[in-house]
């Protein structure tokens, strides 16, 4: 059974806070280490390819192929390292994961270990002349190249991405978790140094150790570790928009066989305002959440106006968007029925069985999210950086405290801020 009083929380330096998390339903032990900076543009791509950098190798097995080694040799444990965005904070994660002590043979404490590896990577990276090595970033710096690629190959994720930047085009939030590829390839082995000695000075630190084994001697090597330096942490605030003065369009015209629409709306709901956010993340499973909503039924299946039609919120930065792939002749037709969908709900038009679908989609979704170490790790950490300590049934049973009327309310709060259209050249401009 999950439940969150068996979180113990402690701060062990200046900005930097160990929590303990017992869990015996899994096999495995976790360790992450979660450093939080404020998102900036002229930080972003160097702060992004710290935690890839860090994960490669380190003083203490300096190379790849010993790092994976010393891996293998603790039963095949894994580290790896990601950076993300969380509203307008960048996320710096290093994880790790091992068998659980009590399967360990001979009484092993590959808990320790593994705590001593990600302590080795975090706080003695391999440095060649006073930076990180050059071949090292090289190797990193192509793969971080390669995932920016990937996202401008991939249309969906390249026209979200537009949308963002053309939406929220004066706020850190339309920064690319990975700066641009012209900032990527403008990165030196010194500069991303540079940036991690800033990270490890001035971040928010959330150390989060989760399995069954006694974590006091973890919590005093980090101790021990925090301890050498001297902290400046930073605090960062997402700013959040309550409400969109006029609507921002834009069309992209591109080789591309599906359109993309993209409907970007202020929500006047963020975090810290759980009430609020739990109407409005009700609001969005209603509207396009699910396969019983609105937009998958009607603009979909009924008037078959698209391939897909769904919306999500970004509860940090009270942002909702619609995206839907259509056929090109199709996009203003889908954009209108989209729309229209959206009238009916301000204007109460919901009925029992779509809220009783949308409420048990999203307590199933908080439900399973719990089901694997990492799911557990990772619902610690949001709901430590929510500020709040709710289990996952205790966010289903707010969910579905949600009534038709505070749907309404919360669908009447919308506003629309941006259209993004992703769509083909006309015959005569593919022939210019």
């Amino acid at each position: 059974m999950f439940v969150l009083d068996k979180l113990n929380r402690v701060q062990i330096a200046d900005g930097v806070y160990f929590n303990r998390i017992f869990d015996d339903r899994f096999k495995t032990s976790r360790i992450a280490v979660t450093m939080l900076v404020g998102l900036n543009r002229d930080t972003v791509a160097a702060n992004a390819l710290v935690p890839n950098v860090l994960t490669r190798c380190c003083k203490r097995y300096p190379s790849f192929l010993e790092l994976s080694r010393q891996l293998n040799m603790m039963y095949g444990a894994a580290l790896s390292g990601r950076g993300g965005k969380l509203g307008e904070v960048q996320p710096i994660t290093i994880s790790a994961a091992c068998i659980d002590d009590r399967y360990a043979l001979d009484g092993e404490s590959v808990y320790k270990q593994l705590a001593e590896l990600v302590c080795s990577v975090i706080f003695e990276p391999k440095l060649t002349d006073g930076c990180f090595d050059t071949e090292d970033f090289k190797q990193e710096q192509r793969q971080m190249l390669d995932a920016i690629d990937t996202e401008y190959n991939d249309k969906r994720v390249y026209a979200f991405n537009q949308m963002l930047q053309t939406m929220c085009e004066d706020e850190l939030y339309s920064i690319s978790k990975h700066g641009t590829k012209e900032q990527v390839l403008a990165l030196t082995p010194q500069c991303v140094y540079d940036a991690y000695k800033e990270i490890i000075k001035t971040a928010r630190v959330e150390i989060m150790c989760l399995g069954s084994t006694d974590s006091d001697e973890v919590c005093e090597l980090f101790k021990e570790k925090f301890s050498q330096i001297e902290r400046k942490p930073l605090t960062y605030k997402t700013e959040v928009i309550q409400k969109a003065l006029t609507v921002k369009e834009k069309t992209e015209k591109i080789n591309v066989m599906q359109s993309k629409l993209i409907l970007g709306f202020r929500t006047a709901s963020a975090q810290p305002n759980d009430e609020q956010v739990a109407q409005t993340t009700l609001m969005g499973m209603v509207l396009g959440g699910t396969a019983h909503s609105k937009l998958f039924l009607n603009v979909r299946e009924k008037l078959s106006l698209c391939y897909y039609c769904a919306c999500r919120f970004d509860g940090y930065k009270g942002i909702m968007y619609i995206e839907s792939g259509v056929e090109k002749q199709n996009i203003e037709k889908a954009k209108t029925a989209i729309l229209e969908q959206l009238e009916d709900m301000k204007n109460g038009v919901i009925t029992d069985e779509e809220i009783a679908s949308a409420k048990l989609s999203v307590s199933n979704s908080f439900l399973s999210s719990v089901d694997s170490s990492s799911g557990t790790q990772s619902w610690y950490i949001g709901q430590i950086l929510k500020g709040t300590q709710r289990t996952p049934q205790e966010e289903a049973d707010l969910l579905c405290s949600v009534t038709k009327e505070q749907i309404v309310v919360a669908a009447n709060k919308l506003t629309l801020d941006t259209v993004y259209v992703l769509t083909s050249k006309d015959t005569a401009e593919e022939g210019e």
